[in-house]
């Protein structure tokens, strides 16, 4: 097969319905003797009125399609075009069901023998892609795809990727390739045929040094550098770095290294605020390299999440390595749960389920462990059915006493010159990493929310339904099903009515927990589990029974927790009317940094945004009576390109009065009028995003502008994706999707507000307020402003319909950097007036 002519084809269509919808545009690339030899392209005037979406989204016009072939003038030739090659395409489904639907239309019956789906190939052979849209993998492999989302451009685009999966597939191991074939038997392209192919008529690699045969697959060898950091002082490495990069000096950057250096080598605790736009990250790991070249201690830097952990140490840091020309050997500690476990791995491929899915995460993992060293499943990147498949044979396997991959990163982590962990794991780091501690906390002001989130354990209902679901009945192909297959049948009766009752239980214990019922939610818990035992107690002993006995004991243990929460006190409720929304929340100690018992030498907290209104205070959680120094290295000209609009002539939010409603929309509706522009509007809650979401259906100003609108299973990357892609857009997102991200396009950006980022307040007293409430308003709006500006180019507009900044005592603390005349307070026509001059 791999000899084969292939047809790879791409359609813009008009939307997603094949039966309704019309081809704007179509394109064929030919490939033969693993070569592109012709492309075919042409657009088609089937349907001429297109939507402001799909104009924004392809970059085709109606008068591009005027004066073109209809599909049934050239059907017939693109049907024989077609004919003796395998069909492939980016999301086969989309393209093919399309083609032949229209080819149905003209009477001709189109069914290639052979299909390949790229998607499916990518997914498989490059598995470490954070995402698998065309655009984004041809980018991360160096393919170039000028104009996406245009049939000659994407299509020339996919037959490049083909090629290069080709390239990947020949380079893999032949043992690997094997059971990759055999696996691909049971899924719906013909990926098995491509395979075989060239497995008989290539000669394939063999496992090479760097593999090694862990049970019955290969994983890579771990790879590790001896060279030692040559000394280097914290202005050397700045100006090599400076130099690397071809960038200009800045004095706060350099300062901000020394600072860190300086309080290192006198073992001082020091908070530091930082301004937007310095280069904070590259600044610390300057002052972390330099002093372990120079004294030969570890430093450990922990930052708020596991993405801007992996940032930091694939973007920052190798800028830093490049410019020392040296291979830094760190280490990027995660906790247990984020490493691939090898024995779940071995179980997944014992099983016979060859339900589409589990096969193409058994081959996923197949193909990444030839490349991983680390085992760190962020990536792999597993999503939805994948990661639910393989967390239960996590859970099925049984905690086991050696954890490959984790374990390995620890070993490694004791001689490492930089550790890398993220401040949920941070507690972890500090108890189990050997020798004294130099420690820098990035994000600072995440760092609380993330250790009381450490001392929580939620439980919904939602999780424990599916738990329970996934033992399933004697006729569901799941565990219990599974294991009767190599049992006594006469226990099935049993077995299966303890699974209702389990069932039935989890259903009453979140009715009791809903309704605060305690007494009954004991009742409940002691019920199930004495279910529990006697189902352990039944399959004890049998054949195979040991994937169901650790799915039900990790049941049992999980119901003994809540119940020893209850007993103890330890539990709060969030409450829901709707009970899917209910989480019971077991509470654990808080933890201390600074006990002596974690041997840190100097502490640094450092931040975009972390004092609040000139205090440091509200730190001592973190540094208690250890005392410590704070810095600020602050730009007061930071804003100088950025307005803050607050309208004066808008109602306080009522959620019973349309009257704020409408105003918002006006206002939004002005600015994307008057500048022709994209904006994001953050809300304060769902329920209001939604309204104005349903109100822009009805005006029909918004027909010539794309809406898009975040909701709670939505992703982030993909929202943001869309709206840096697109040029007459509105996006309506809350404030949880601010941070971190980053608006592209113009130097001329907009933020609008509905209100300050307070959080829901859980305590009427104004300590709590100032200590908590108000600093995380703070540092939340200050994100959303460094969205706008993010370099000395930027002209940034925050509109923030919400005036009590301009009226309480705190309003310094928000306006911080702001200049008096960048701050204006009017009424619609002084807004109008403004953007005309813009």
């Amino acid at each position: 097969m791999i000899n084969q002519k292939f047809a790879v084809v791409d359609l813009e269509t008009t939307g997603n319905n094949k039966n309704k919808d019309s081809i704007i545009q179509l394109s064929i690339v030919f490939i033969n003797n693993r070569q592109i030899v012709d492309q075919y392209s042409t657009f088609l005037s089937d349907n001429t009125d297109l939507s402001v979406f799909i104009q924004e989204l392809t970059n085709i016009d109606e008068s591009m399609l005027r004066g073109a072939p209809a599909f049934k003038d050239v059907a017939p030739e693109i049907y024989e075009k077609l004919q003796n090659h395998v069909f492939v395409a980016h999301n086969v489904d989309f393209d093919l069901a399309f083609l032949q639907n229209h080819f149905n239309e003209c009477h001709l019956n189109y069914s290639p023998d052979l299909t390949i789906d790229t998607v499916e190939l990518s997914k498989i052979f490059l598995p470490a892609e954070n995402s698998f849209q065309l655009a984004e993998i041809t980018s991360t492999i160096g393919i170039n795809l000028s104009n996406a989302h245009r049939a000659d451009e994407d299509a020339y685009a996919t037959a490049e990727l083909f090629l290069y999966l080709l390239d990947k597939m020949e380079g893999t191991n032949s043992e690997t390739l094997k059971q990759l074939y055999h696996l691909s038997k049971h899924l719906r392209y013909s990926l098995a045929d491509l395979i075989f192919s060239l497995l008989s008529e290539t000669n394939m690699e063999k496992p090479g040094e760097n593999l090694k045969l862990y049970k019955d697959f290969y994983i890579r060898k771990s790879g590790s550098s001896d060279d030692k950091i040559p000394e280097v002082t914290v202005r050397e490495l700045y100006d090599k770095y400076v130099n690397y990069r071809n960038i200009e000096h800045r004095e706060g950057q350099l300062r901000l290294a020394n600072e860190i250096f300086s309080h290192f080598e006198r073992g001082e605790h020091l908070a530091i605020e930082a301004y937007t736009g310095v280069g904070k990250t590259s600044a610390l790991l300057i002052a972390a390299i330099s002093f372990h070249s120079l004294y030969d201690e570890q430093i450990l830097v922990s930052t708020s999440r596991k993405i801007l952990q992996n940032q930091m140490v694939n973007n920052e840091l190798r800028l830093l390595t490049g410019a020392l020309d040296l291979n830094i050997d760190y280490v990027n500690l995660k906790g247990r749960e984020n490493y691939l476990d090898l024995n779940a791995v071995s179980s997944l491929l014992e099983t016979e389920d060859n339900n589409p899915e589990v096969v193409l995460l058994k081959m996923r993992l197949l193909t990444w462990l030839l490349e991983t060293e680390t085992g760190d499943l962020s990536e792999i990147g597993l999503k939805g059915p994948e990661e639910a498949y393989y967390k239960t044979m996590l859970i099925q396997t049984g905690r086991t006493q050696g954890h490959y991959y984790f374990d390995r990163a620890f070993e490694k982590a004791d001689n490492a010159p930089v550790v890398f962990t993220n401040h949920y794991f941070i507690q972890d780091c500090l108890e189990l990493l050997n020798g004294s501690k130099y420690l820098i906390v990035d994000e600072a002001h995440q760092l609380n929310r993330s250790l009381n989130q450490r001392t929580r354990t939620e439980y919904n209902y939602q999780s424990m339904k599916f738990f329970v679901g996934q033992v399933g009945t004697p006729r569901q192909n799941r565990l219990l099903s599974s294991y009767i297959e190599n049992n006594d049948f006469k226990s099935a009766y049993l077995l299966e009515e303890l699974m209702e009752k389990l069932n039935q239980h989890v259903d009453m214990l979140f009715d009791a927990i809903q309704a605060n019922n305690i007494k009954s939610v004991q009742s409940i818990i002691n019920r199930s589990m004495e279910f529990c035992s006697i189902f352990l107690g039944t399959i004890r002993g049998t054949n195979q029974y040991q994937a169901l006995y650790n799915h039900i004991h990790f049941f049992q243990t999980t119901l003994k927790d809540l119940n020893r929460a209850i007993d103890d006190g330890n539990y709060n409720i969030d409450n829901d009317k709707n009970i899917q929304r209910v989480k019971f929340i077991v509470t654990h100690p808080k933890f201390q940094l600074l006990d002596e018992s974690h041997h840190i030498k100097s502490l640094i907290m450092m931040s975009g945004t972390l004092e609040v209104k000139g205090s440091f205070k509200h730190l001592d959680y973190a540094f208690g009576d250890a005392g410590f120094n704070s810095v600020v290295i602050q730009n007061e000209k930071l804003f100088d390109n950025t307005k803050l609009f607050i309208p004066d002539d808008i109602p306080a939010y009522d959620k019973n009065d349309d009257e704020y409603l409408y105003a918002l929309v006006d206002y939004l509706s002005m600015y994307l009028t008057e500048t022709n522009s994209k904006l994001l509007v953050i809300f304060s809650n769902y329920e209001l995003l939604n309204k104005v979401y349903e109100l822009t259906k009805e005006i029909e100003l918004f027909d010539d502008f794309v809406v898009l609108r975040q909701n709670r299973s939505a992703s982030h990357d993909k929202l943001l994706l869309q709206y840096n892609q697109l040029e007459n857009v509105l996006l309506l997102a809350t404030s949880s999707f601010s941070e971190g991200i980053n608006i592209e396009g113009s130097d001329d950006k907009c933020i609008m507000l509905s209100k300050l980022p307070f959080p829901i307040p859980k305590y009427n007293d104004f300590k709590h307020f100032y200590s908590e409430d108000l600093p995380q308003a703070v540092f939340q709006f200050r994100q959303m402003i460094g969205r706008v500006k993010r370099n000395k180019k930027d002209h940034g507009l925050i509109l923030l319909l919400d005036n009590r900044i301009l009226s309480k005592p705190y309003k310094n603390a928000f306006l911080k950097y702001f200049p008096d005349e960048n701050i204006i307070k009017g009424s619609r026509n002084t807004f109008k007036q403004y953007l005309s001059h813009l």
